[in-house]
């Protein structure tokens, strides 16, 4: 069962939201530091478009699999690639409304709620196609405000305690 994508409808928010930010929070405890918070809210466009970013609304965030100083570890794509595969089986639960992964050629792919399943783009698509060394995340509203939710869910997901719904 799919969800209609939300994209840029609840428009820019005033500033960081705290369900994203815990989420980026789980899913660096997650990965043990493997993925790491490359930027979340800011009020601008797409790259090179003249529409919104998901950026913009506050529940967008670049999740950075580079090992960069004291952030990442080697072999980076390995557990990027581990963590889509986490996020698609748990979109539902953990209301995943877009992921792009910019790595795979020839111009990355994109997966989305409102059809469950990825798109790989076959012309220029997305700003940093191919072979960017991050993952683009957007979360649904439902919980974007609500921090307690997220931490409680990825607890559920470490516990064996999560519902296959959201």
């Amino acid at each position: 069962m799919t969800r209609p994508y939300t994209g840029t409808k609840d428009g820019a928010a005033a500033g960081k939201r705290a369900g994203l930010e815990e989420f980026v929070r789980q899913m660096n405890a997650w990965s043990d530091g493997a993925l790491w918070n490359n930027g979340t809210w800011v009020v601008r466009n797409m790259r090179g478009k003249e529409s919104l970013s998901v950026h913009a609304t506050g529940r967008a965030v670049d999740l950075s699999y580079r090992k960069l100083g004291d952030k990442g570890k080697p072999n980076g794509r390995q557990h990027a690639e581990r963590a889509i595969e986490f996020l698609v089986a748990n979109w539902r639960f953990l209301h995943i409304e877009c992921i792009l992964d910019y790595f795979p050629q020839p111009h990355g792919r994109g997966w989305r709620c409102d059809r469950a399943a990825w798109q790989n783009y076959t012309s220029k698509a997305i700003t940093g196609a191919p072979g960017g060394d991050w993952i683009h995340v957007e979360i649904g509203p439902k919980f974007a405000d609500d921090a307690a939710t997220y931490k409680a869910r990825f607890e559920q997901l470490r516990t064996g305690q999560a519902s296959a719904e959201g």
